[in-house]
This record gives C-alpha cells, sequence and structure tokens, in this order.
C-alpha cells in the first residue's frame, strides 16, 4: 500500500525531523500519477511539461538510435565523472518531485545539508554520480535535460541545417562492425549515411525554457537547486493537503531559502 501525504504538515518526516523538511513517501508506477497533490500550481504544470519534452526526446533519440552506427558502451559514465549540470528551475522541479514520488530518503537528507554524496572528491562533479555502481547515475529516471541530450542529439550550423559530431567516448566500431569516423557529420551526408537526423539540443532546450521564459537566465548548479526545489514542492503540499498557515507565503512567489 502507497504511503499517502498527510494534510498535516507536522507529519511530512519522522518523529524529531526539523518541521520544514519533514517528508511521507509517495510511491507511485509512474512520476506523473501523483501530481494531482499539487493541485493547479505552476509547480505541477512545469513537472508534466518537462515529463512531456522528456518523452518526446526518448522517442526522437530511439529513432536516431536505430538508424546510427554509433552507441555509448554499457556502464561508460566518462561524460559524468567531471560535471556538473546548471539547470533550470523546471528541471530541478522534475527531478525533486522523482525523489519524493519514489520515497527516496535522500529527499530529506538534502533538504537540512547532511546528503552525502556517493563520490570521494564530490566537488569535483555531480554529486549524484556513483563510481562503484555499473551504471554511474543515481538518479537516471529524474535526470535532468543535458544528461539525457549528450551523445544522441545534435546542433546546427549556421546556415540552420543539422549537423553530428560523436562524443569522443562513444566506440567507433558500427553494429556492422565497420569503422565509424570521429568527424562532424553534415545534414546530407547523416540522410545519405544514416538515412535519419539526430534531434537538436538547442530546439529541445528551447522547449524547456518556454515553460518559465522569466527563469531561462537563472540556471543554477544542481547541488543548490534540487534543495530549493524540494522544499518549494513540499510548501506547496502543505498549501494543497491542508490548511496554509496564517505567516505562509504564496506557494508560487519564490523565496529565497535560509542559508
Amino acid at each position: 500500500m502507497r504511503a499517502l501525504l498527510s494534510p498535516s504538515a507536522e507529519a511530512f518526516l519522522p518523529c524529531g525531523a526539523p518541521r520544514a523538511h519533514a517528508i511521507v513517501p509517495l510511491r507511485g508506477t509512474s512520476l506523473t500519477r501523483d501530481l494531482e497533490r499539487l493541485g493547479e500550481s505552476r509547480i505541477a504544470e512545469s513537472i508534466r511539461g518537462m515529463d512531456s519534452i522528456y518523452a518526446e526526446t526518448d522517442a526522437a533519440q530511439a529513432a536516431w538510435k536505430l538508424a546510427s552506427p554509433f552507441h555509448c558502451a554499457e556502464g561508460c559514465g566518462s561524460c559524468c565523472v567531471g560535471f556538473e549540470p546548471d539547470v533550470l528551475e523546471s528541471e530541478a522541479l522534475y527531478l525533486a518531485w522523482h525523489l519524493l514520488s519514489s520515497g527516496d530518503p535522500r529527499s530529506s537528507s538534502l533538504l537540512d545539508g547532511s546528503y552525502v554524496s556517493p563520490r570521494s572528491d564530490p566537488e569535483a562533479g555531480c554529486p549524484f554520480f556513483d563510481p562503484s555502481n555499473p551504471y554511474h547515475c543515481t538518479v537516471y529516471e529524474g535526470r535532468t535535460l543535458i544528461c539525457r541530450l549528450f551523445a544522441y542529439t545534435g546542433d546546427r550550423g549556421k546556415d540552420g541545417s543539422i549537423r553530428w559530431k560523436p562524443c569522443k567516448f562513444l566506440p567507433l566500431e558500427g553494429l556492422d562492425g565497420g569503422l565509424q569516423r570521429r568527424s562532424q557529420y553534415a545534414e546530407g551526408e547523416l540522410r545519405e549515411r544514416f538515412g535519419a537526423l539526430p534531434p537538436v539540443m538547442s530546439d529541445i532546450t528551447a522547449q524547456a525554457v518556454a515553460l518559465d521564459p522569466d527563469g531561462a537566465h537563472s540556471r543554477l548548479p544542481l547541488r543548490e537547486a534540487l534543495p530549493r526545489a524540494l522544499a518549494k514542492i513540499l510548501m506547496v503540499l502543505r498549501f494543497t493537503n491542508g490548511s496554509p498557515e496564517p505567516e505562509s507565503p504564496d506557494p508560487d512567489i519564490p523565496r529565497p531559502l535560509a542559508s
């Protein structure tokens, strides 16, 4: 049986935990299954929007992968080692909801500052990269946009045409055993050699930016954006699942978190 959100703010966390960080897991088979608990808030709309963008991106990349001879080596993760994404608020909200809806205990530790990264050099890259895990990403289902786009999207040249260059970590041996080159492929050659075009990174990013145009220039490192997103979601849940406290702010008005 799924754990449900309590209408009482005090019920969001086990006894003795800070009230502002209280969480009860939302367990469901789909990331968006419990979004009705966020009501008609901008946050719910943003999460649904990102879910749609991610689904469309997955479908477009799947078609490109079928046509292309290039495929990431299983368990590679080399592109993640020294990288931490700067994210839009909508991306952070999506990942935050993934953690909450799956009952991930890291939600609480991220909020109270006690989260410990599985890597020995947490300042050197993404705090969710686990070098000992064969697939490395520990938030894969909720991962951010650039993590989904890397390697399997192209860009546009000055003339607007699509081009694509294999990631430097991609194996050069194709599925047919033949060697492929690592140089950039122009749109015409992509069509001729593979009969398909990759989705375009800037086009997909523009869709994400369109969800919140005012926040387009407000990207933050993931480690900063995610706790804020978690706190904002929990605040909205207190409004939609019970009576707001007298001095509570409007949940859709960004408020700075205490340092």
